[in-house]
């Protein structure tokens, strides 16, 4: 989901670095960020509903790219949307139902890359998506939790009360001091 803006009024505190600069910290990251980008890789097979695990397998790559790195992964989901944004998320939907549309009929075109650039503004990750890489998760032991509402505001929490000592939003490490 995320905050629309929110990472440019964060500028100012952002830090830039590299993720070694964590060995042996707890980083906190955007699950939906890493699901949403990989669902790139299979944004047709959604669409034509096949069965697909491609957005697992990037998030957990990630997972294991943090841990090669000696930092401690704690995954955080998007929970409930915020009342707030109900008019924004019914948007969202319209959009993504046009494009799954304009996709398909290119797909039956036989234009698959553009049928895939259209597909991808069409996905949604659902919370069945999110369980599936919680279950991964499950498996390493890697912490996570299902924040209330959005990640965003959760990651900040998180680290303003020391349980992690950084984010990472999708490729970006910032440590927020």
């Amino acid at each position: 989901m995320g905050i629309s803006g929110l990472l440019p009024l964060l500028k100012s505190i952002q830090k830039p670095c590299n993720l070694k600069k964590f060995a042996g910290q707890t980083i906190g990251v955007d699950a939906y960020g890493w699901l949403h980008r990989g669902t790139v890789a299979c944004a047709i097979d959604l669409a034509l509903g096949k069965p697909t695990t491609k957005y697992v397998d990037f998030s957990m790559h990630r997972v294991r790219m943090l841990l090669h790195f000696g930092v401690i992964p704690y995954i955080v989901f998007d929970g409930d949307n915020l009342p707030s944004k109900a008019a924004t998320e019914v948007e969202r939907a319209k959009r993504r139902e046009e494009s799954k549309r304009k996709g398909l009929e290119l797909y039956r075109l036989n234009k698959p890359s553009q049928a895939h650039l259209e597909l991808q503004k069409a996905v949604d990750v659902t919370p069945e998506m999110a369980r599936q890489l919680i279950d991964e998760l499950k498996k390493i032991g890697v912490q996570y939790v299902v924040a209330p509402y959005e990640a965003d505001a959760q990651l900040v929490y998180l680290e303003r009360k020391g349980i992690t000592q950084g984010m990472l939003w999708t490729n970006m490490a910032t440590a927020l001091k």
